[in-house]
């Protein structure tokens, strides 16, 4: 038995090749068609010069840095400032966060952006972050080998090479997220990125009992520590802001778009801008940036309220479920604001959180509701057709 997948005119247009050039993968519990050329392009810009070049610097530096200690044996890991497990990280996360800046610029879609502060301020923005994730992994990994080979040392060759093997995973992993950023990827990002920035201010504040205060304690002086909260804010911030980019890039090209769906991509410019404002001027009582960062906060709620308001307005084609949820978002917010305003059952505390969490899920949901939109013009009903020839029966 022959069956063949029948496809309609306007994929096979949009795929533009011989029906020799397509592949069918299975991924997951789906398939995949794509061009046999497409394949050979993605393993072309993922050559292994790409990740050598880099790997053999790193590995370059620290044989280099090992010789001129001129100690006979260099540590694994340990409080040694010249070590495996330190000359790994440094050297290991500098060479990737240059390969993945080289890698996302020869991307389609850092290609064909027009501005170019829009290309750098996302080009950076997205190198510093997920630098900075694998740079977190890479320190909690060896922290677990410090441990695991305590009084490890080998001699400055060997110790060099083991910087080379782990600087190629860390190359690795950059240049391979540099050449697969997509919207999906970039809201677990957001969510890394804020969730654990303020869990690693709150354990750094928790001798201080911030939580009496309020959230945004987090962030000014009086607290122990304050940048870490600050810049957590302000990374959100511009990771936000590269993902409204992506999702109207993609969006523009949806037949549900339209001039109103420019209003939406506004306010999500604004909430980024105002989100960043929270954590550039800090709560410190008695200054001016107090009033900054209340006003930029109170500022983010109201963008929020007017979206789901206008939301039914400025994108007609929303889910009918997604407006549900949206009611149910404006809902919870106006009973926490009930709870801590009417019957101050709440803490100020426990409602910033409580009214940032439920804003900032409505946002993340938004975003997957329009990439589902910019993409119902990219599926298409495919059909098994049966090409064994029939017999013939006497």
């Amino acid at each position: 038995m022959k069956k063949y997948i029948e496809v309609p005119d306007t994929l096979s247009e949009v795929l533009n090749g011989d029906e020799d050039d397509l592949i069918l993968e299975a991924v997951d519990n789906g398939f995949l068609i794509k061009l046999k050329s497409a394949s050979m392009s993605n393993r072309q810009n993922f050559s292994l010069r790409h990740l050598l070049m880099p790997s053999l610097f790193a590995w370059l530096m620290a044989l280099m840095t090992f010789l001129i200690t001129q100690k006979s044996q260099i540590s694994f890991t340990g409080d040694d400032v010249i070590s495996v497990a330190h000359a790994s990280t440094i050297f290991g996360i500098f060479t990737g966060f240059i390969s993945f800046i080289l890698a996302y610029r020869k991307t389609p879609h850092a290609r064909n952006k027009q501005s170019w502060l829009t290309k750098m301020r996302e080009t950076l923005t997205l190198s510093l972050t997920y630098s900075l994730v694998t740079l977190a992994v890479t320190v909690m990994t060896f922290y677990i080998m410090r441990h695991t080979f305590s009084g490890v040392s080998f001699d400055p060759v060997t110790a060099s090479l083991f910087v080379l093997a782990f600087s190629a995973v860390i190359n690795f992993v950059l240049i391979s997220s540099a050449v697969s950023v997509k919207v999906s990827n970039l809201i677990t990002m957001l969510f890394v990125t804020f969730i654990g920035g303020v869990l690693v201010a709150m354990a750094l504040n928790n001798q201080r009992d911030w939580w009496q205060f309020n959230f945004s304690f987090l962030g000014t002086y009086e607290a122990k520590k304050h940048w870490e909260f600050n810049m957590t804010l302000i990374f959100s911030a511009l990771i936000l802001l590269t993902i409204t980019d992506y999702l109207f890039s993609e969006f523009s090209q949806s037949t549900y778009y339209t001039k109103k769906s420019t209003v939406v991509r506004f306010f999500y410019y604004l909430i980024a801008v105002l989100i960043a404002c929270v954590g550039i001027f800090p709560a410190n009582s008695y200054s001016w940036t107090m009033t900054v960062h209340n006003l930029s906060a109170f500022g983010i709620v109201i963008c929020i309220i007017v979206l789901i308001l206008l939301l039914k307005w400025l994108i007609p084609d929303i889910s009918k479920e997604f407006l549900v949820f949206s009611a149910i978002t404006l809902g919870l917010l106006m009973l926490s604001a009930f709870l801590f305003l009417g019957i101050h059952y709440l803490s100020l505390t426990f409602f910033e959180i409580i009214a940032f969490v439920i804003a900032f899920i409505w946002l993340v949901m938004l975003i997957n509701a329009i990439q589902d939109l910019s993409q119902s013009h990219r599926r298409w009903q495919l059909k098994l057709v049966d090409m064994t020839p029939k017999k013939l029966y006497d």
